[in-house]
């Protein structure tokens, strides 16, 4: 396994002082869709397995609040997760536009994790997430309706996919997540398809328990990465990150962890980490 990375900075950004994340209060929301098809549902296949891998990532920050080292955790599956909950204010009007919600929004909390269907568009320069429920549009869109980290969210864990498309990075599409001023740096994700089942649990629980303290983002790439015999066929993770410098967004991905997030200033550019050669379907192959 090659661990590569690219990197993109953004000029004529505003610079801002912002708070460290060790200073924010800790808050985790796990959004699991597995039920699609049915009466107020989206389209796509029903995966059980995506409740469970939420429960198994709810399941350690539950022991870190038991332990007193977290302050609150929110399961929020299927229906409960509507694309509402996903819109910024500067996305949508206010009835809409619910990513700051108690215990409910995106943007409420310090760390989140989906597990549901996703997809990409290069030519729209976006990524999307497939909804519990269509009572709000059924697709939440990274650029129609996010807008990161002006609430409280700094890491987002993303089993879906086509979340993190390496040519939609390129092209500027996630940079539409956050603002100069956002909290938010970390986005984990997936290029091309991911493959599901109950192995998934297994990496899950693994990788949410080993960054507590670092290794937030490689960490996420030693799990979930597969690779396999043939072409077109390798599960793609990969890590965003958005900072001021690279080198305080590679410190946030190789010594980050859900308590010991570390700054990275202002969201100016972005580095891509992914492994080189992998090759997935639905997504090209990542450079060696």
């Amino acid at each position: 396994m090659r661990l590569r990375n690219q990197t993109q900075h953004w000029t004529g950004a505003a610079l801002a002082l912002l708070l460290p994340a060790a200073a924010l209060a800790n808050e985790t929301h796990v959004y699991g869709i597995a039920n699609f098809g049915g009466a107020g549902q989206c389209n796509a296949d029903s995966h059980s397995v995506h409740t469970q891998t939420a429960a198994e990532f709810a399941g350690y920050f539950n022991s870190l609040v038991s332990s007193g080292l977290w302050s609150d955790v929110r399961t929020l599956n299927n229906s409960s997760a509507r694309t509402d909950l996903w819109t910024d204010l500067s996305k949508g009007p206010v009835a809409d536009a619910k990513d700051t919600q108690a215990n409910a929004g995106v943007d409420d909390a310090d760390v989140f994790f989906v597990h549901t269907h996703g997809g990409h568009s290069e030519a729209s320069q976006r990524s999307w997430l497939v909804m519990g429920s269509n009572a709000d549009a059924c697709a939440a869109t990274t650029d129609l309706h996010m807008n990161l980290g002006n609430g409280k969210l700094d890491i987002a864990v993303v089993k879906a996919c086509q979340s993190g498309d390496l040519q939609v990075w390129k092209d500027g599409g996630y940079k539409q997540l956050v603002t100069s001023s956002s909290g938010f740096s970390m986005w984990n994700a997936f290029h091309g398809d991911s493959s599901c089942g109950n192995f998934v649990k297994r990496y899950v629980k693994r990788y949410v328990k080993n960054s507590r303290g670092d290794g937030v983002g490689e960490n996420w790439i030693d799990e979930a990465y597969d690779w396999d015999l043939g072409k077109n066929n390798d599960d793609c993770p990969v890590s965003i990150v958005f900072g001021q410098t690279k080198a305080q967004r590679v410190a946030m991905f190789e010594f980050g962890g859900w308590r010991d997030r570390k700054p990275t200033g202002s969201k100016v550019g972005s580095t891509y980490f992914f492994v080189g050669g992998c090759d997935p379907s639905s997504g090209q192959k990542l450079p060696e």
